[in-house]
């Protein structure tokens, strides 16, 4: 192991008391970190998920029991540090270090085939670097690196875990194990930084995680699900954008696509030969026009991507994505446009909306004739008002569309007030 390091900086409490954490005390912002710094926090983000052996960022810890840390601190007596720091630092690697570098490896394959970027980043590190680091958890008598991030940061157990973080994070950026994060050498030399960044990742970020996951176990999964659904939906929409513009379709067309939420997101999951499938969920709310005229302008915008990118397994459009029937409908597609054509919604459900919302989407016309039409050239080069009178009158038919009489009308004024019955004695 390397010599050399700054002393790491865990607060020196010999009676190991438990001082209530504070968790906003440890909360990193952004404006807290100078750009320049960004990297080095980073580095030391993914190398916490290292000790902790996540490969996904919907992992929780779970804090160890309190037996667990009472015998663990009965090997420790005060002022230990400067020793364990010394034997971490001289430590030779262990046997099973390599078991466990096996497991979060197989791991992180298994998660980067789901998107998680943090088992990208952990596979892009080499492995003499993982077997560095686990070998210094299983040097200071530790199983596995599971700090008590519901606990004080200053107990002799979370300061055994501390150190072992300093020393070992020190250790793998010394030697640029980290550098697709970008550390800096002031920051990787800076033990004040280091133990700001330990704190906010361990008793902020790591503890809320833990809460989360302890108060309503599967939430922490659910969100990251949904929040990974509305990325690839954002990335879909720009692409649909993108081909429709290319194509030359009128404005009030690209509206049919150009908000995030006219366009369907979907669930991950593995087929028969465990390849990685995307599921397109169900969006009732849109009409059955423009869902075929999006679902033939995909199909056309994929096989686009495949004349102009080549057939090469790198260009190749990065996921599949495939239509069922009865697909579920999620959280996500229950949301309206903020602004889309009134044909982009079904005319029953539409018919159904608040007179206000009604009112409000007739501002942004018609896209689409009726479905039969669909085929016909001349619709797509039609000026607004020949279209209209072609086409668009017969769709607006089926929409019950407030008049602007009846939305400047203020409450119940303009209708009679009833008479007060008089009161009875």
């Amino acid at each position: 192991m390397s010599e050399g390091a700054p002393t790491a900086g865990p607060s020196s409490n010999p009676s190991g008391s438990a001082n209530k954490v504070k968790p906003q005390l440890y909360h990193l912002k952004k404006d807290q970190i100078p750009t320049a710094l960004k990297g080095t926090k980073d580095a030391g983000f993914l190398h916490g998920y290292i000790l902790f052996g996540m490969v996904r960022s919907d992992s929780a810890p779970s804090p160890p029991s309190a037996s667990a840390i009472a015998t663990f601190e009965k090997r420790y007596t005060p002022n230990f540090l400067p020793e364990l720091q010394q034997m971490l630092r001289n430590a030779a690697l262990h046997n099973k270090a390599a078991n466990m570098v096996a497991r979060v490896r197989e791991g992180a394959k298994r998660e980067a085939r789901n998107g998680s970027q943090i088992a990208k980043d952990i596979l892009e590190i080499k492995e003499t670097f993982l077997l560095s680091t686990y070998t210094m958890v299983l040097a200071a008598g530790l199983e596995v690196w599971c700090p008590d991030v519901l606990g004080a940061p200053d107990s002799l157990y979370n300061q055994v875990h501390e150190t072992v973080f300093f020393e070992s994070f020190w250790s793998a950026n010394i030697s640029y194990a980290y550098r697709i994060k970008g550390p800096t050498p002031t920051g990787t030399n800076n033990p004040a930084l280091i133990r700001d960044i330990y704190l906010s990742f361990t008793y902020s970020y790591m503890r809320r995680k833990a809460q989360i996951e302890m108060k309503t176990p599967g939430k922490l999964a659910d969100n990251e699900d949904e929040g990974r659904s509305r990325n690839r939906r954002t990335r879909l929409t720009q692409k649909r954008k993108l081909f429709a513009v290319k194509d030359m379709w009128p404005d009030c067309v690209l509206q049919l696509v150009g908000d995030e939420r006219c366009n369907s997101d979907d669930d991950s999951g593995t087929d028969d030969d465990h390849k990685v499938i995307y599921s397109i969920n169900a969006k009732s709310l849109r009409s059955a026009s423009a869902t075929s005229f999006i679902h033939k302008l995909e199909d056309r915008r994929i096989a686009d991507d495949q004349f102009t990118r080549g057939l090469k397994k790198s260009n190749l459009f990065e996921r599949t994505r495939r239509r069922v029937p009865n697909a579920p409908e999620s959280d996500l597609l229950i949301q309206i446009p903020k602004e889309a054509p009134i044909d982009w919604f079904d005319p029953e459900r539409f018919n159904d909306f608040p007179a206000e919302t009604r009112f409000k989407y007739v501002q942004y016309g018609v896209a689409l004739p009726l479905l039969e039409h669909h085929k016909k050239a001349d619709w797509k080069t039609m000026s607004k008002a020949v279209f209209m009178e072609k086409y668009g009158n017969d769709i607006l038919k089926q929409f019950n569309i407030p008049t602007a009489a009846e939305m400047e009308r203020q409450g119940n004024s303009g209708w009679e007030a009833d008479e007060e019955e008089p009161m009875q004695e």
